[in-house]
């Protein structure tokens, strides 16, 4: 029991370093040019230390988020650029006035295309992390890799989207987050 409760507070710890290092990376690119090359860091960092948390450092990964800078931050907009344009064709499908079933199928299609351009970036970070690969073929690499584990990329949807479920639910002031801590308090 012991060892198990001592596992549980590494990994609880190990979260709470990668939090800290990813926010202050963030930062350390200027905030919006800072989100791809931080994840990228994180990744790199767990892929060569796993779940020692005492090996985790800025000293060595500090010329890594400067050689990934602009690569990292060229796939994360390609992506994200992508995921809107359907985020934006599907809020204007939804716009029509007169919806029929093909209008349905097709927004079922846009929203599954949404989640694959997602995943696609996932898969993207990953080959980024581990092989030196040039943009055009870290591109076409995502999106055949998402096919290669279809159980890692259910997990990696399901947890997306349950971490999504719950930021959107604890955002809110009045929703379910601050009424378990009020209760939690009293």
């Amino acid at each position: 029991m012991g060892n198990f409760i001592e596992l549980v507070f590494h990994r609880f710890f190990l979260g709470m370093i990668a939090t800290a290092y990813f926010w202050l990376l963030t930062l350390a690119g200027r905030c919006g040019f800072g989100i791809a090359p931080a994840s990228a860091t994180i990744m790199r960092l767990f892929a060569e230390h796993g779940y020692s948390y005492r090996a985790y450092g800025f000293k060595r990964h500090g010329l890594f988020i400067r050689a990934i800078f602009v690569k990292s931050n060229l796939s994360f907009y390609t992506f994200m650029g992508l995921d809107l344009i359907l985020i934006y064709g599907l809020y204007l499908m939804i716009q029509l006035p007169h919806q029929t079933i093909i209008h349905l199928a097709a927004t079922f299609l846009n929203i599954f295309l949404v989640a694959l351009v997602f995943l696609a970036y996932t898969v993207s970070l990953k080959l980024q992390v581990y092989f030196d690969l040039s943009y055009q073929n870290t591109l076409k690499l995502a999106f055949i890799g998402i096919f290669m584990s279809l159980s890692a990329v259910a997990k990696v949807l399901l947890g997306s989207v349950l971490l999504a479920i719950i930021g959107f639910l604890c955002a809110s002031p009045h929703h379910f987050c601050r009424d378990w801590y009020v209760a939690f308090l009293y």
